[in-house]
């Protein structure tokens, strides 16, 4: 397996995406570390030690506020938790049996070559587990001076797979994406943000609308259930997606205090 971050592996993303539902985070997070440190040794396999890596490098990052992934940033933006003393420690004690060389499933897949550079990658958690002072990155700087660079994309899904895109819906969406990146107003509206790029996750199944937006060191993510079905006609579909962009946008500028929007009913 490639080592590109604590959080890349399916076993890592579902672990972290389970404990944002519960209501007392550092509760869940403090049994599942203690579990792993106390019978680590039935946690050498592949899965167990990927979650509970990812969990302590949530925890370090929630500690120093320094992380290399755009997922911990956003996750930690998305779920607020304290650490507590015992948090720090098992996290401590978990990251150490996690990345340890013999015994251990990571360093077992990783003695190509690859595990120096993951262990290098991981060194601003580790460091902010044991309390070593490190220094924060350099501010981000976002570049839009290439003409091409998309800084808007939209995702969509249905129930538990993606919006086909020979849907009405899907075609009158990608038109209206690239026609926001294409605007110099609403890259003028984006620019305030300080960011790279803004990703919309957008659920088009019946029920409560619900929105959650977060930011990273680079990006801006915002999720949303738009409480209504995508099957629509081709004649209805350009002002429901029109109707379903303005209330991403407005949610993103709100939380991230931008100015008013542009109009999108010229761009549709």
């Amino acid at each position: 397996m490639p080592f590109e971050g604590p959080f890349d592996s399916d076993e890592a993303s579902d672990a972290i995406a389970e404990i944002q539902e519960k209501d007392d985070i550092t509760a869940v997070m403090t049994e599942a570390l203690g579990e792993f440190v106390q019978d680590n040794e039935e946690y050498a396999e592949e899965g167990y030690v990927e979650s509970s890596l990812a969990i302590s490098c949530l925890v370090a990052a929630r500690i120093s506020g320094i992380a290399p992934d755009e997922v911990a940033l956003h996750w930690l933006n998305r779920n607020p938790f304290t650490v507590s003393d015992d948090l720090r420690e098992l996290a401590a004690a978990a990251f150490t049996l996690a990345t340890r060389l013999e015994g251990n499933h990571l360093s077992e897949v990783g003695r190509a070559g690859d595990w120096p550079a993951f262990l290098d990658y991981l060194e601003p958690y580790r460091k902010a587990l044991h309390g070593e002072p490190q220094d924060p990155p350099a501010p981000f700087v976002p570049d839009f001076s290439h003409l091409k660079e998309q800084w808007f994309q939209a995702f969509w899904t249905i129930a538990d797979r993606s919006l086909p895109p020979s849907t009405a819906y899907a075609k009158a969406a990608e038109r209206l994406a690239l026609s926001v990146n294409e605007s110099p107003d609403w890259l003028a509206w984006w620019r305030p943000a300080g960011l790279q790029e803004l990703i919309v996750f957008g659920h088009l199944v019946p029920g409560e609308y619900t929105e959650r937006v977060s930011r990273g060191r680079t990006t801006a993510e915002a999720w949303l259930d738009f409480g209504r079905s995508h099957d629509l006609s081709e004649d209805a579909a350009g002002q429901r997606v029109t109707d379903d962009f303005q209330k991403a946008l407005a949610a993103v500028g709100r939380y991230l205090h931008l100015g008013p929007l542009p109009p999108l009913s010229s761009l549709s």
